[in-house]
């Protein structure tokens, strides 16, 4: 029997090997921007096949979020999948969010799930419990299901699977990167063939879970995108605008629920009607009636996409002025400032009705800007019908930097994620894109001294003791040692799994190591020669970075717990237990998987989680003080005399703290969240990037703002940033470098 396509999938019960082989095959000429199906989208709807047809429509799922300590969502999702393949659809779209955090178990549990004959018919998309924590559950997921992003045909429509996320981050960007292979994809689709789009993510209106989803929603004015199908919020939304009706489907993981879709005949054209069946307290199957989606005739809320929006941002309000069609069937118009700072959530905004004019034409009013810093923003404009349908535009305007603090920024090609290192003027920049970049940066641009490639970088580089090799961390399951003046590679260390933490560079008996954790494992090699020096496995993935004091190394684990190695051979001296959870999962994301650990001056072990931060006795593990807040993803910064520079990520604030009694000497608060930033310092100014683009200078004794500056809108900052001179450099998840004046 020959391989299935996307429209012809095998009928015949699957080993796991054949599903493998199926789920990458199936995929993979898609993921380049070619489109998969048995034939060209102008084939239109396929006709019943012989020995007995398919069901017409398909079936969509999402968030079943397959966790082995709760079973009961696994015999939820069992029943789904009893239920789906009985109808014996074609495809099945799975939204995202398939299992909790991506172990082997996890997903063995799934695929088990499934019966056999409906496998290779599944059609998913990542969600961010997929792989946000781990490298190798993303290896898992594209072992298993084939590329994150793609495209198919299926009943005359052209599906396309959409991947914003970023690993080890909550939510997404597209970046011109993904805006550009979308475009390609779907500029080859037959003008007349309705599009249909599949994310985990829900965007426009209340979402704000992708950091530039207005590049997306410009690219619907352009096709004829009419669904777009989600998950995510773990509940039922419909939500129409911009020519598309989007559907948030409900969670499997809490009740047994799936949808059926079908292409059929309304009253005013063709729709996807849509239904969804769910479990009823006597184990049958319930129907009831969600929506019709139009895929034919004038395209949702087309009418109301103004004709021009202009702004005007002098003085203390942004006016806005919306001039719109002279057919368009308007209720209500209205403007607000972006919520910038609302970060991977839904916010319900802060709009202002515009007024119109005497014909209905022209609408206008203005936004308080007061509040905002210098630099960057942007602002939504929202034409609403009768119907309750909108269009909706977001623009960008600047407000003055009289600092005239942005000197230059230049584009790396991918997110630079990984933060910076920096050693007697030299950067060393990493992206996830693979590329390294030594260069002396000056107040005019990047002078670059060399360039190398290796894999994906998501850990900060570090230098040698005496700064002439730069250790880089890769997904490629390789520590690098790089020369620092020319780039060459001194060593390469094959650590077995992602090396996604950073590494830290440490002595123990007069010898500099390199710890790293791979996967599940912790490792020390030569820090010369990159020979192994000691390894330990089994203690969960962990994607910070270690601490020693010559005599111990403390790294955190994603079970929960902190382990003291025995810095000469790794032996596990002592454990402390981060959390009180119990499961796996909540271990993990309860516990120090990320965190930057640090040995204070006293000698106290700093270690954090999402829920506290605790300084351990180095020789026995007990807590000498705690203090509750969610400092486990941003750097501390030991300062001189001894306190130490915290970030509270839920709580927005950075905390001067004494390490002896882990009291604040003073919290200021930042207005955005600083996940995995830290800061530099220069002149006695802490300058932090906060994840939403806002850069805020702390003055380091007293805790007083001493500068702000939007930075960046539409790209997220996860990079830890450093300080040359008197640049301040700083990378975004656009693949920008931005150098700043810190002074």
């Amino acid at each position: 029997m020959p391989s299935p396509t996307a429209n012809e999938p095998a009928r015949l019960p699957m080993d796991r090997r054949r599903l493998l082989g199926l789920g990458v095959g199936a995929v993979t000429a898609a993921a380049t921007g070619a489109t998969v199906g048995a034939a060209p989208a102008t084939a239109g709807r396929p006709a019943p096949r012989p020995g007995g047809p398919w069901s017409p429509g398909f079936a969509l799922l999402g968030d079943t979020q397959i966790d082995v300590d709760l079973p009961e969502r696994t015999e939820g999702v069992r029943w789904t999948y009893e239920q789906i393949a009985a109808r014996n659809p074609e495809v099945v779209c799975h939204v995202g969010d398939i299992v909790e955090h991506g172990s082997v178990a996890e997903y063995d549990t799934y695929l088990d799930t499934i019966p056999a004959a409906l496998r290779p018919r599944i059609r998913h998309v990542p969600g961010n419990h997929d792989w946000r924590w781990d490298s190798t559950a993303g290896e898992r997921y594209g072992s298993l299901f084939g590329p994150s992003r793609y495209s198919f045909d299926h009943d005359g429509l052209h599906f396309v699977a959409l991947d914003p996320s970023h690993l080890l981050q909550e939510p997404g960007g597209f970046g011109e990167s993904g805006i550009r292979w979308l475009t390609r994809d779907l500029d080859r689709v037959p003008r007349g063939v309705p599009i249909v789009m599949l994310c985990h993510f829900p965007f426009g209106g209340d979402n704000y879970y992708v950091s530039d989803q207005e590049r997306l929603l410009r690219l619907l004015d352009r096709y004829d995108v009419r669904a777009m199908f989600a998950g995510h919020v773990h509940a039922e939304q419909v939500q129409r605008f911009n020519g598309v009706t989007q559907l948030a489907v409900d969670d499997t993981r809490g009740s047994a629920i799936y949808y059926w879709v079908q292409r059929t005949d309304g009253p005013d054209g063709e729709v996807l009607k849509v239904t969804a069946v769910q479990r009823a307290a006597d184990g049958s199957a319930e129907s009831r009636a969600v929506l019709d989606i139009p895929i034919a005739g004038p395209r949702t809320a087309a009418a109301q996409r103004p004709q021009a929006v202009s702004l005007d941002p002098a003085g203390a309000a942004l006016a806005v002025s919306v001039r719109l069609a002279p057919h368009a069937r308007t209720a209500n118009v209205k403007a607000q400032l972006y919520p910038q700072h609302t970060y991977g959530l839904k916010d319900d905004g802060q709009w202002r009705n515009l007024a119109p004019d005497g014909a209905g034409r022209r609408y206008t009013g203005g936004l308080d800007l007061t509040s905002l810093p210098p630099g960057e923003h942007r602002m939504t404009v929202r034409v609403t019908d009768a119907d309750g349908a909108w269009h909706e535009q977001t623009r960008t305007f600047a407000l003055p930097d009289t600092a005239r603090r942005l000197r230059w920024s230049e584009q790396l090609g991918a997110p630079v994620q990984a933060g910076l290192a920096a050693r007697d003027g030299l950067l060393v920049a990493a992206t996830t894109g693979g590329h390294v970049l030594g260069a002396r940066p000056t107040r005019r641009g990047l002078s670059r001294r060399w360039q190398t490639r290796i894999g994906a970088v998501y850990g900060r580089p570090a230098f040698a003791p005496d700064g002439g090799t730069v250790y880089v961390p890769s997904d490629d399951h390789r520590l690098h040692a790089l020369d620092a003046a020319t780039g060459r590679r001194r060593f390469t260390h094959d650590a077995g799994a992602p090396v996604l933490g950073s590494p830290l560079v440490t002595t123990v008996d007069g010898r500099t190591v390199v710890v790293i954790s791979a996967g599940e494992t912790r490792q020390a090699v030569d820090a010369r020669t990159g020979d192994p020096v000691w390894r330990v496995a089994g203690k969960g993935m962990f994607a910070g970075r270690a601490a020693s004091d010559g005599t111990r190394v403390y790294a955190g684990a994603g079970d929960g717990n902190v382990y003291a190695h025995d810095a000469r051979t790794g032996a596990v001296l002592w454990s402390f237990s981060t959390t009180t959870r119990t499961t796996a999962y909540s271990r993990l994301i309860y516990g120090p998987w990320a965190d930057n650990l640090e040995v204070l001056p006293n000698g106290l072990v700093l270690v954090s989680t999402v829920a506290s931060a605790f300084a351990l006795d180095p020789a026995t593990g007990e807590p000498r003080w705690s203090m509750a807040g969610s400092y486990v993803y941003a750097p501390k910064l030991v300062l001189d005399g001894g306190d130490v520079l915290m970030f509270d990520d839920g709580g927005r604030t950075a905390s001067r703290v004494d390490p002896v009694t882990g009291q604040a000497r003073w919290t200021a608060g930042l207005g955005a969240r600083p996940v995995s930033t830290g800061a530099a310092i220069h002149d006695g100014v802490a300058w932090t990037p906060t994840t939403t683009g806002l850069l805020v200078g702390l003055d380091v004794a007293t805790g007083a703002v001493r500068s702000r500056l939007q930075l960046t809108t539409s790209a997220y900052c996860y990079s830890p940033p450093v300080v040359i001179g008197d640049l301040l450099l700083v990378g975004d998840q656009d693949g920008f470098l931005h150098g700043l004046a810190a002074d």
